[in-house]
């Protein structure tokens, strides 16, 4: 009998089943923070997040924002910023998951800030044109109050939308992510704990399959020992960040992201800093992990680079929809940028250097610049 390295540690994970009333009050008390944060005048904005976040909370944002560890700078460095940016911008929630992991509880959003782009933000140049600016979170929540966050802003793809594109083409289709097609991933009604049980422990199922790969080039045969065709449905959809892309049934999963992801780190696996979410809420399931997967980068073709032999780590979050038999959606959160500076790749210089500029500028001073 072959004896499989469980490279994810899926094997450590415990369901804990959750009173269905208090994980309903757990998703609406985030989504009654997160939509006052981005609703309130922008005076009041301390007062709620005071009120929102533990005084010993500790938030993490994609790069290069990265770690915050006081209430001043989460809202100086990140939501200030950003309710600057769009100060008429609204947040759309497509998934809201809730659960039990390691004896705290959580709850998993993802969706998209829209509005109009009216000022600048690290150094993304303002454009005064509606933007979807793609977000994802994990909350946990001690005395109804948030003690920790992570949250992924696709960056990346808001220099997309902008104009900027500072690495090489994405080999998957660059798009909105949708909601779910069932459009019921808001779940703020009571779920089936048998059914969340089943839907996050088939999820760590198919992560313990990928950890198989051997390490050797992706060929038939070792891509087929991942059992990807047991694990999802013929016609998933994989929703990736900006630099990958989207992809839709088992070949273009393999072609636009899994093949060069494996050429290039052959040596991938989790690590002692584990995963900060692994939740199961009805037929969706909630991962995540900041800088729990590491690698080596050996291999070329991922992003477009040749390999540089670095070790990295990486931020990533992971939301599924399942059936009663596999996976059907899958979105990635990835924070790109921050993968992309650990192999020397600094995409906001790439960003100011394409419009000639090293400091940030107003895309209209630079216009008004320009013809003076």
């Amino acid at each position: 009998m072959t004896t499989h390295v469980d490279k994810y540690r899926t094997q450590e994970y415990r369901y804990q089943p959750i009173d269905q009333a208090e994980n309903i009050a757990n998703k609406q008390r985030i989504l009654d923070i997160m939509h006052q944060i981005m609703e309130v005048p922008l005076a009041e904005l301390d007062e709620v997040i005071r009120t929102g976040y533990h005084t010993d909370a500790t938030v993490s944002v994609t790069h290069p924002i990265n770690e915050l560890n006081d209430l001043n700078a989460v809202g100086q460095q990140f939501w200030k910023p950003l309710r600057q940016a769009l100060p008429d911008g609204e947040r759309r929630d497509y998934i809201v998951a809730g659960g039990l992991y390691r004896n705290a509880h959580w709850v998993g959003c993802m969706g998209y800030y829209i509005g109009t782009f009216e000022d600048d933000w690290l150094g993304i140049p303002a454009t005064r044109r509606v933007v979807t600016v793609r977000f994802a979170e994990g909350h946990q929540l001690r005395d109804g109050k948030i003690i920790r966050s992570y949250v992924f802003i696709d960056f990346l793809d808001l220099m997309r939308q902008v104009g900027y594109w500072p690495i090489a083409p994405s080999l998957g289709r660059e798009m909105c992510w949708p909601p779910p097609r069932t459009l019921d991933g808001v779940i703020l009604t009571p779920q089936d704990n048998v059914i969340s049980q089943h839907s996050i422990e088939r999820v760590l199922r198919m992560q313990a399959a990928l950890g198989r790969y051997s390490g050797e080039p992706p060929t038939r045969v070792v891509l087929d020992a991942m059992e990807t065709a047991k694990h999802w449905h013929p016609n998933f959809m994989w929703y990736g960040p900006a630099g990958i892309g989207t992809a839709r049934g088992q070949r273009g999963y393999e072609e636009h992201h899994q093949i060069p992801f494996l050429v290039a780190f052959p040596d991938r696996k989790g690590s002692d800093v584990g995963h900060f979410i692994r939740i199961g809420d009805g037929y969706y399931a909630v991962t995540g992990g900041w800088g729990y997967l590491q690698a080596t980068h050996t291999g070329s073709g991922f992003l477009g680079l040749p390999p540089t032999g670095r070790r990295i780590s990486m931020r990533v979050m992971d939301f599924y929809r399942c059936d009663d038999e596999t996976i059907v959606e899958n979105w990635v959160p990835i924070d790109i940028p921050h993968i992309l500076w650990q192999m020397g790749v600094d995409i906001f210089g790439r960003m100011r250097h394409q419009f000639r500029q090293n400091q940030p500028i107003r895309v209209s001073d630079w216009l008004v610049k320009e013809q003076t």
